[in-house]
């Protein structure tokens, strides 16, 4: 294997896929070549941008660009009825008397939908099959309310609930990957992005396609390894043998943030040193106690180590008038503000039209009460074709529209503090049709982000201060990943408490 240790946007991915473009122009088919990320959005955008220099097609022509969860669900064959779905979650929830469903995330990648259970005991089953230790040593690893006993017995009750059912999860498609060594593709070159978050059962792969394929190129940073938690295991991706390269250029990190970033790295003890360069502009880092006196208009990423952690600068950014998304979720829904515009289109000018969906959302929005909407409205709309296109006229004249008025006048099931809020916006000028500038996000959510300008909290939860005194390079990790989102601007908040959270 050949090694590309890339600190923080030195350009792992363009690296990558000039040898890509290399392969291609040397006549290598393009269903020769494996990319695999650790994300499908990572390994989709290597294969758009492959897919544009080439003018292939992306699914043709790129079949082994995708995450390996993915390569194992096409490999073995799996169909969709034996994913685990989040009904059979909460069946099993009842089997073993403890819901298991409170925290459940959907997965969506290629050919497949699965959910994973954010519960701890779940988490705990997840990391002991994915490392290879076992229950007992998962159980030790987390902070789980069972006793150990309780533990053991929910594991393999889950085994075999998903035995008896016929279902996989998302690590069991690595474990028939695994254990099949024979249906791995024999490809010319491979390679391998952000490895440094690869569970020892995702390197157990790794190792069987490498074995059959020309070379390999696996490239990552030591030093954004942050979901160990997880499983993730960054010696192995440090210690293996063979030569390597550091991409020495940052393209994105400006000098005032880096001076900031080297003096964190230096704090994590088990690394692979690495010689870098910042881009040449000087940038800025400000130290501030509060989120107050911040003007958050154009582009900024505002991180926290916890989630919990963001809900008050997200009440505060709402009562301020700025328009942001949390964990992809906008701060007002996307339905609100079709509803909105559409109202606002047909209303300031003569003979606007909006289109069957769009009325239909207007409707949704509106009730019958005062006399805005006449019962039935609704189910006329039904009658109508999808083609087919409405102004405010036709609605008023066939549709059963009797409202008139401002979209705050009419819209009377937006709730009030939607409407508060959305007015708030429409005052200060934001397009609500536009991607929201502002992006509020936990520091392992943004990985692989970047930003203009990037507020971070220092301040670490109870549970986050208990591992960094067991390991405190984990927690570095962590901080260093976050700092080095920066494109220009970076705000640091202070703790609270100084002695609850990183120390720089």
């Amino acid at each position: 294997m050949f090694r590309y240790f890339g600190p923080p946007g030195t350009g792992k991915t363009t690296t990558l896929l000039n040898h890509v473009e290399e392969l291609l122009s040397d006549g290598t088919a393009p269903n020769q070549i494996g990319y695999f990320a650790f994300t499908r959005k990572a390994a989709h955008e290597a294969r758009d941008r492959a897919v544009a220099r080439f003018n292939l097609d992306p699914d043709k022509d790129f079949v082994f660009f995708r995450t390996l969860h993915s390569l194992a669900f096409q490999l073995l064959g799996i169909s969709g009825a034996e994913v685990l779905k989040e009904t059979h979650l909460k069946e099993f929830s009842g089997i073993v008397g403890v819901n298991l469903t409170e925290s459940v995330t959907a997965v969506e990648d290629e050919g497949f939908l699965t959910f994973r259970s954010n519960h701890p005991i779940m988490r705990a089953i997840d990391l002991a099959r994915t490392t290879d230790h076992g229950p007992v040593w998962a159980y030790n690893q987390m902070d789980l309310d069972v006793t150990s006993y309780h533990f053991k017995h929910i594991f393999s009750e889950y085994e075999k609930f998903k035995k008896q059912d016929g279902l996989k999860d998302f690590t069991d498609m690595l474990v028939g990957l695994s254990e099949n060594e024979a249906l791995i593709p024999k490809l010319r070159v491979v390679f391998l992005y952000e490895a440094q978050d690869l569970t020892p059962l995702q390197w157990k792969v790794a190792r069987l396609i490498d074995e059959k394929c020309e070379r390999m190129y696996v490239a990552g940073d030591d030093d954004q390894g942050i979901f160990g938690w997880a499983g993730a295991d960054i010696n192995r991706f440090i210690g293996l043998e063979g030569a390597s390269e550091v991409l020495t250029q940052s393209y994105r990190v400006p000098i005032s943030v880096w001076n900031i970033a080297d003096r964190v790295s230096s704090r994590i003890r088990r690394r692979q040193k690495k010689e870098w360069s910042p881009r040449n502009a000087q940038g800025s880092v400000r130290f501030v106690h509060d989120h107050y006196r911040i003007d958050f208009e154009n582009q900024w990423l505002i991180l926290a180590q916890a989630n919990y952690m963001l809900n008050d600068i997200g009440a505060y950014l709402k009562t301020q008038g700025y328009f942001f998304e949390r964990f992809n979720s906008p701060s007002l829904s996307k339905k609100v503000r079709n509803a909105i515009a559409s109202w606002t289109h047909l209303t300031t000018g003569h003979n606007r039209e909006i289109s069957l969906s769009e009325a239909q959302n207007l409707y949704a929005h509106i009730s019958s009460e005062d006399g805005r909407l006449q019962r039935g409205a609704k189910t006329l709309l039904k009658t109508a074709n999808d083609q087919d296109v409405f102004t405010l006229g036709l609605l008023h004249e066939h549709f059963g529209l009797e409202a008139t008025g401002t979209w705050n006048q009419v819209l009377d099931r937006i709730t009030s503090e939607d409407r508060a809020y959305a007015s708030t916006l429409i005052k200060r000028g934001v397009d609500l049709n536009a991607k929201p500038p502002i992006k509020l996000s936990t520091i392992h959510g943004a990985k692989g982000g970047e930003a203009d300008n990037v507020f971070l909290m220092l301040d670490l939860s109870g549970k986050a201060l208990e591992e960094m005194e067991k390991n405190p390079d984990d927690g570095y990790r962590v901080l260093y990943t976050g700092i080095t989102r920066t494109k220009e601007n970076l705000v640091l908040k202070m703790p609270e408490d100084w002695q609850r959270g990183w120390q720089l």
